[in-house]
């Protein structure tokens, strides 16, 4: 994901010297030279999905990596991102949380007919469960709770979202609701007193699932964040995506896509299958209350197929022609000289687990 969808001018880019204030971040040290900072063109080493600038002497760390595992249905890029590129000295830092698809439990549950009973945070058919957060919830619950809960410290937005309107044209057209832009905040990092940005692009699809289209953002020491920021920002929006990769992973979700259409289908007649289990099963056992209260039973004949509703005996018989008998025993014997043309009926138990 890029600021802008022009990439001309990035792939001209190999070196690049920018001049910055003193005592900025990577500054060159020689005497007589103006401090300043070398910014190179790094591609991504994994699947070269990406490109961007970054500060020469700066480490990363990650890239486009696989999306999960194969039970993560809903995940149609099949690929995530999460890249990290960090200052020599380790303190400063920028770089890409990895993308997620979210359900609300509410929704779930009410789909299911109550059936479904999720919690916040659980995890399913690859969909974490939580309600549609806007921004600012979003960092808070999913980047502070979530993916920096053991490496950020008492973490605190400061401020209010600001709407970044390069940010915009990345929300899917096909989104029915949509937040987009960056907070500040502070935290601290090994007693560290630290200051940030976390941009985040969030978008719900008809109530069903949402994800965002990207989260990424820098953290500085609040010694030299305002130097630090200077050259994080213009290494964030340097990033753009390869056109190449983008056609393979767009062949790969039409793919996907179409095992996710499967799923989701499958998993409606799972539901109706449920739910008409569910009521069959209601009906059974009001069907068996009704009939010990009026004193009946419920036969079936497995020559003919006919049901028939009899006196409550244990035990029942027909001739086939509109005549039974009925007792509580059973000897193997009938008191008829034509025995052999009587036929032993079964009795329905609607109740019984086996009874279908």
């Amino acid at each position: 994901m890029g600021f802008t969808r022009n990439t001309a001018a990035i792939l001209l880019l190999f070196i690049i010297f920018i001049v910055v204030p003193k005592q900025s971040i990577g500054q060159s040290t020689k005497p007589g030279v103006k401090s300043g900072i070398y910014l190179s063109l790094y591609k991504e080493q994994y699947q070269n999905a990406f490109y961007m600038l970054i500060p020469k002497g700066w480490k990363t760390k990650g890239g486009m990596v696989p999306s999960g595992v194969q039970w993560n249905v809903v995940d149609l890029v099949e690929n995530n991102i999460s890249f990290r590129v960090t200052s020599p000295d380790g303190l400063s830092f920028f770089g890409w949380y990895p993308r997620f698809y979210f359900q609300d439990p509410q929704v779930m549950m009410q789909s299911s007919g109550g059936m479904l009973q999720l919690q916040i945070g659980q995890v399913m058919n690859g969909c974490w469960m939580y309600p549609y957060l806007d921004v600012a919830q979003y960092v808070q619950h999913i980047v502070f709770g979530q993916f920096a809960v053991n490496e950020f410290q008492n973490p605190r937005i400061i401020g209010n979202v600001v709407k970044d309107p390069t940010l915009k044209p990345w929300v899917p057209q096909f989104a029915t609701r949509s937040d987009y832009g960056y907070v500040n905040f502070e935290c601290t990092i090994n007693s560290t007193p630290m200051f940030g940005r976390i941009y985040s692009i969030n978008y719900d699809l008809q109530g069903t699932i949402w994800s965002t289209v990207g989260t990424f953002g820098w953290l500085a020491p609040k010694s030299r964040w305002k130097q630090d920021e200077r050259i994080m920002e213009i290494c964030i929006r340097s990033f753009r995506l390869n056109p190449q990769w983008v056609k393979r992973a767009s062949a790969a979700a039409r793919q996907r896509a179409k095992k996710y259409n499967s799923v989701i289908r499958e998993m409606h007649r799972i539901d109706n299958e449920i739910s008409r289990n569910r009521s069959q099963t209601r009906s059974d056992i009001q069907e068996e209350f009704y009939k010990v209260i009026t004193g009946q039973i419920e036969t079936y004949d497995p020559q003919s197929g006919k049901k028939k509703y009899l006196s409550m005996y244990n035990h029942a018989y027909t001739d086939g022609r509109g005549n039974y008998f009925l007792r509580d025993y059973d000897d193997s014997t009938l008191p008829f000289d034509n025995a052999s043309e009587w036929r032993k009926l079964k009795i329905i138990n609607r109740n019984d687990p086996n009874y279908k």
